[in-house]
């Protein structure tokens, strides 16, 4: 059967009534990853909304940047499941050239009220080039509701848009509310990061430290700009409260100044604690700053867990004999994860090339040698001084 007529047959499978047909659907989907996408997309044009509603939560799994476009009409399909579906997988695939697309139906009436829905619940802060574009729409409800969904972005980077906005008597309300909002956040974030200044005491600059990490992580996206700032502050903790706080909101713009950071900085605890932002996302970009970082024994273990957490598992070939070394590590946790990495590469590697890639280390019939059990490294760190460093 041709690959195209078996790819079609899968599709339909995501629905059948048996239970292992819709499970092996599954697997081989994500199994192929991207090579699947293309299938996947000719399909969300079905004329049954279950099989819609199913590929788009595949695509959304998958999460590849091209699936973005085409799930744009799926916002606004007639069925709530469809669209329930499509916006959950709207999240992992949107890139600017589908959010531009979303913003753009604004202006065709049949689909505003659902499409500003969907950008107030979405708050992506890509869609914000979109947005203040839309502001200028010879359209006046589709520049009002441009402006709704760009006041919830509440981001300061809007700041000069909404200014301008000031002249447009439909939104001047709205600008000035959004205006004052970014300035009250700001206030807000300066006031959270001066909690950290003048506390000589370790102990409790500790404390402090922790529940400022946590009052920045609330304010999710719309502080990641001041946050971006803060990791050029003077003092050490407030450089090392941004950039854990940068890692848990999850915003793609705070990836390159974290590995800028991780790189330069000056202190070790900072760049400790941006090697494990990083971690939180997973970007293949940050390979080659984790596998420098592997070389010093203060960011060793941070960067073996940033490491272990890399999604794109292609970009771990090359490094391929130091994960096997990192496998045989004394420290624990080290070992733990270069066999977590081990795994993944053994998988990759079987499949692409047909044989076994990674040789095991024991008998695979000798069930009694136990996984190595994570335990806590002795710490590295060095001696801080005071705030200033």
């Amino acid at each position: 059967m041709a690959k195209k007529d078996k790819s079609e047959d899968l599709v339909k499978d995501l629905i059948h009534e048996e239970d292992w047909k819709r499970m092996n659907a599954t697997a081989e989907f994500l199994k192929r990853g991207p090579e699947a996408v293309a299938a996947l997309i000719s399909a969300l044009a079905d004329e049954t909304p279950r099989l819609r509603a199913e590929v788009a939560h595949m695509l959304g799994r998958i999460r590849n940047r091209a699936a973005g476009v085409p799930l744009v009409p799926l916002l606004t399909d007639p069925e709530p499941a469809v669209r329930e579906a499509a916006m959950e997988a709207f999240r992992y695939v949107a890139d600017e050239a589908a959010l531009a697309a979303l913003v753009r139906l604004l202006e065709d009436p049949a689909h505003r009220d659902t499409v500003a829905a969907v950008l107030v619940r979405l708050k992506d802060p890509g869609a914000l080039g979109p947005l203040v574009a839309m502001l200028k729409s010879q359209d006046p409800t589709a520049r009002l509701m441009a402006a709704e969904a760009l006041d919830q972005l509440a981001d300061p980077r809007s700041a000069d848009a909404w200014i301008e906005a000031m002249v447009d008597p439909d939104l001047r309300d709205i600008a000035a509310r959004s205006l004052k909002r970014i300035s009250d956040l700001r206030e807000q974030i300066v006031a959270t990061l001066d909690r950290l200044r003048d506390n000589e005491d370790m102990v409790a600059l500790e404390e402090a430290r922790i529940g400022v990490s946590m009052d920045l992580i609330a304010l999710g996206r719309p502080a990641v700009a001041d946050l971006l700032e803060a990791l050029d502050d003077d003092l050490w903790v407030v450089r090392e409260a941004a950039a854990q706080a940068l890692g848990l909101i999850g915003d793609l713009r705070a990836v390159e100044p974290l590995l800028r950071k991780a790189k330069t900085d000056r202190d070790m605890g900072v760049r400790e604690s941006c090697i494990k932002a990083l971690g939180e996302f997973g970007d293949a970009r940050s390979i080659d700053v984790v596998v420098e970082a592997i070389k010093d024994p203060t960011t060793r273990l941070a960067a073996t867990e940033a490491m272990s957490k890399i999604k794109d598992i292609t970009v771990l070939v090359p490094h391929l004999e130091l994960i096997q070394r990192m496998k045989t590590d004394r420290d624990g946790l080290v070992s733990y994860h270069g066999g977590l990495m081990l795994d993944k590469l053994a998988k990759l590697l079987e499949e692409e090339s047909g044989k076994p890639a990674v040789e095991k280390e024991y008998d695979e019939w000798d069930e009694e040698v136990p996984a190595p059990a994570p335990k806590a490294a002795g710490g590295a760190g060095g001696q801080r001084g005071g705030l200033m460093a």
